[in-house]
């Protein structure tokens, strides 16, 4: 029966995408904010634009160039720094970040833990990475210590405390030695009161987000389970911001 009903949402799916609309699980957009970007509406947007998907969706729900500006701060931290042969990310979405990993790394593998299908399935077709049975909560398909490079963008800011431990602790399980997590969450430097009532201000209301995470114990969790901080600054989150961290096993 899940089979045929998931077969059937597909082709629900299929029908509503050029609207910009899409059928999900009761609650399912509650615990995935991110899945309000709709597939079709976004590539055709970013074509009349004449922007690639990450540029525009910077520019739409961010600031210009700040992708691009992450990646150069975390190249500089070494990030990317030594063979990075196989890659994992939690929740591409879009592949803003996925895109320029691999131009950079040029990885023989790419793995992706992503929620919204046909986001995954675009990835998967442009990028030829692989898509992994994606429960929210564990990168279960992927074995320990196989990982050079896992990595996760505002991912956690909307996810719940315990299911943002137990994505670091699954982080920490599938990295090799020499290997690097990088993440942002919203650290207390994130949510002071200026930028406090300007998340008030707003009409938030999407779950767990923005959930804030304090720092030294996302550095002390990480510390326990063999990693080191490396560094870490900040990034734009509109209205706000997160702190994106390097550790490295």
């Amino acid at each position: 029966m899940a089979g045929v009903l998931k077969l059937a949402r597909r082709g629900i799916n299929a029908v509503l995408r050029p609207a910009g609309l899409e059928l999900r699980r009761a609650g399912e957009w509650d615990s995935d904010p991110r899945g309000f970007i709709p597939l079709e509406a976004t590539l055709a947007e970013a074509a009349a634009a004449r922007q690639s998907v990450g540029d525009f969706l910077d520019a739409s729900y961010n600031f210009p160039g700040a992708t691009q500006e992450a990646v150069d701060q975390l190249a500089a931290l070494g990030a990317f720094r030594g063979p990075v042969e196989t890659v994992c990310e939690i929740g591409p979405g879009s592949g803003r970040y996925l895109e320029k990993v691999v131009k950079i790394c040029h990885p023989a593998r790419y793995e992706i833990y992503e929620t919204a299908q046909d986001w995954a399935d675009w990835l998967v077709e442009s990028y030829q990475v692989l898509h992994q049975p994606t429960d929210g909560k564990t990168l279960a398909a992927t074995p320990s210590g196989s990982i050079d490079l896992v990595h996760a963008h505002k991912v956690f800011p909307s996810t719940p405390t315990i299911v943002t431990c137990r994505y670091l602790e699954e982080m920490a399980r599938v990295l090799r030695a020499g290997g690097k997590a990088v993440f942002d969450v919203m650290t207390e430097p994130c949510l002071d009161d200026d930028t406090l009532k300007q998340w008030l201000a707003t009409d938030v209301h999407h779950g767990a987000y923005p959930a804030m995470m304090p720092r030294q114990y996302v550095l002390d969790l990480l510390g326990r389970r063999g990693l080191s901080l490396v560094g870490s600054f900040f990034v734009p989150m509109k209205p706000g911001r997160t702190e994106c961290f390097v550790f490295a096993r």
